[in-house]
């Protein structure tokens, strides 16, 4: 039974590249991803340096970053994981600002946080208090470290792909 399911496995790794849409990455402007997730911080420092933030402030930003973000995607100088990535981190944001004076939001919202918190940061969401504001500020300054580090390694990724699809697609030795 065990080797059955380890040639399932070995299969389905194999064939994992003959049937991906495309080989290798689609050319990606790095200046363009860095000068995204840039723009994300100095907005905020300058908001908080000079104390002009709040919620329609958040919101014109995020949008305006969503913009840049599409057109980006569409004269394919990012590629779709960079885009996804920085979407959801977008919405974070525009959630965390989100007014909810009557509490409608909170179960969603504290769902969406608790998942973004736990894949970002590895921890339980803490749910209320000034900790659960913490963990979110948190896991939005890891993603934007996460963000970079993506794009540094981009040629690293796709080289360490290749040798990993040609180990799993050479020549196996038979059991004796």
């Amino acid at each position: 039974m065990f080797k059955k399911f380890a040639c399932l496995l070995v299969v389905i790794l194999v064939s994992a590249s003959l049937f991906a849409e495309e080989s290798g990455i689609a050319p990606v402007d790095k200046k363009v991803g860095y000068a995204l997730l840039d723009a994300i911080g100095q907005t905020f420092h300058e908001m908080t340096v000079s104390g002009t933030g709040g919620v329609d402030k958040v919101t014109e930003a995020v949008l305006k970053f969503m913009a840049d973000a599409r057109k980006a995607r569409d004269q394919n100088q990012i590629d779709a994981v960079f885009f996804a990535r920085y979407r959801r981190l977008l919405a974070i944001i525009r959630l965390a600002v989100a007014p909810d004076p009557e509490g409608i939001l909170v179960l969603l919202l504290n769902e969406e946080f608790a998942r973004f918190v736990r894949e970002v940061l590895g921890e339980e969401y803490k749910v209320t208090g000034p900790q659960a504001i913490g963990q979110v500020a948190n896991a939005i300054a890891d993603e934007l470290i996460n963000l970079r580090l993506y794009l540094d390694n981009i040629e690293t990724k796709e080289k360490l792909r290749k040798a990993w699809d040609e180990k799993m697609s050479g020549p196996t030795k038979k059991d004796g």
